[in-house]
């Protein structure tokens, strides 16, 4: 029998999902034509309405107002993670570890350009409690010693240490980030596995591993369309995790081209299910499959952990789209094209 607690994370989380943003608001949206217009809407009829309560929506940059959404993610996951503290205390980690790398990573991308400060959005008050990152250095960082510097006392500093640039002042990031995301992966796999048994950590495991498993396969489908690059390289730049099969990524490693691994992929399961629903192979796929996925557990799952992940994944994608609804009108995009780009 479910906790009273758990009864409680699980009506909050389906509670907050039904105030999610909805066809009619993505469609009122997409009429807007400016981020004052935008950002007037997220406040008088969404579910954004407090986190955006103290803006002035007339006065207002396109990366302030993605920054502010994003904060909604913390305080939605607190929220949820104080009715049962046995939850939340042990995914907040993951929560905490995946935006430390989303920052280093734009941190790294970022550092030559004197815009770097205009990609490291402030984070709640929550979050200063548990990180190690010196994030005020992090937004003003000239090289890569500056930023060593910043993460010194965190986890990440051992992981990057000997990741410096080459001698023509450039860092691998691809390389960079499979270090980063194996390290929260890692983290995440331990959690499920120490907390969670059967159906629940099977659950669990779906949503993470075939999340992994499309984003491998995205990542050689670039590499070998867009890049010269060794089958050694492309082999170390992938996840170690997924329900994939080394002989089968090998396979697609090894295939002459993209057309070949792709009809070399229509072989196993994940990808043949996926093409049979009739979506195609892109960038969004792994985000795509994510959202059927996590729309399912938060409906019928009765596991807390899986529930309120399921809730922060679809919010995550939420604020994607909303992301690129402002992109899109900030470039003067077509509607349907921005519209053909949301997941929902």
């Amino acid at each position: 029998m479910l906790s009273f607690a758990s009864n409680a994370v699980l009506s909050k989380a389906r509670a907050m999902y039904g105030k999610r943003i909805k066809e009619k608001n993505y469609n009122d949206l997409l009429m807007c034509k400016s981020v004052t217009e935008i950002a007037v809407y997220l406040k008088r009829k969404t579910s954004y309405e407090d986190v955006l309560k103290d803006i002035d929506e007339t006065d207002i940059h396109r990366g302030k107002l993605e920054e502010i959404l994003r904060q909604q993610l913390f305080y939605d996951f607190a929220s949820l993670g104080r009715y049962d503290l046995s939850v939340g205390e042990k995914f907040f980690e993951y929560l905490i570890s995946r935006a430390e790398i989303e920052k280093l990573m734009h941190s790294l991308m970022f550092f030559k350009s004197e815009k770097s400060g205009d990609y490291t959005y402030p984070l709640p008050s929550i979050f200063e409690n548990h990180t190690k990152i010196d994030f005020a250095k992090l937004s003003d960082i000239k090289n890569y010693d500056e930023f060593l510097e910043a993460i010194k006392n965190s986890p990440y500093y051992k992981i990057l240490v000997p990741m410096a640039p080459d001698v023509d002042d450039n860092v691998d990031l691809t390389k960079v980030e499979t270090a980063l995301y194996t390290y929260l992966y890692k983290i995440m796999f331990d959690i499920i596995h120490a907390n969670l048994k059967g159906i629940y950590r099977a659950q669990m495991d779906d949503l993470f591993n075939s999340y992994i498993d499309l984003n491998n396969i995205i990542r050689i489908i670039r590499m070998k369309k867009n890049y010269s690059l060794s089958k050694e390289y492309i082999t170390a730049s992938l996840l170690q995790f997924g329900n994939l099969k080394k002989q089968q990524i090998q396979r697609f490693i090894d295939s002459k081209d993209c057309e070949g691994m792709i009809k070399d992929m229509k072989n196993t399961r994940l990808v043949k299910k996926w093409l049979c629903s009739g979506e195609g192979i892109d960038d969004n796929v792994s985000k795509s499959m994510r959202f059927k996925k996590c729309t399912h557990y938060i409906r019928f799952s009765k596991s807390p952990p899986v529930v309120l992940m399921s809730y922060i994944f679809l919010k995550e994608i939420e604020i994607l789209n909303i992301t690129n609804i402002i992109e899109g009108i900030r470039y003067k995009v077509e509607q349907e094209d921005i519209k053909s780009i949301l997941i929902r």
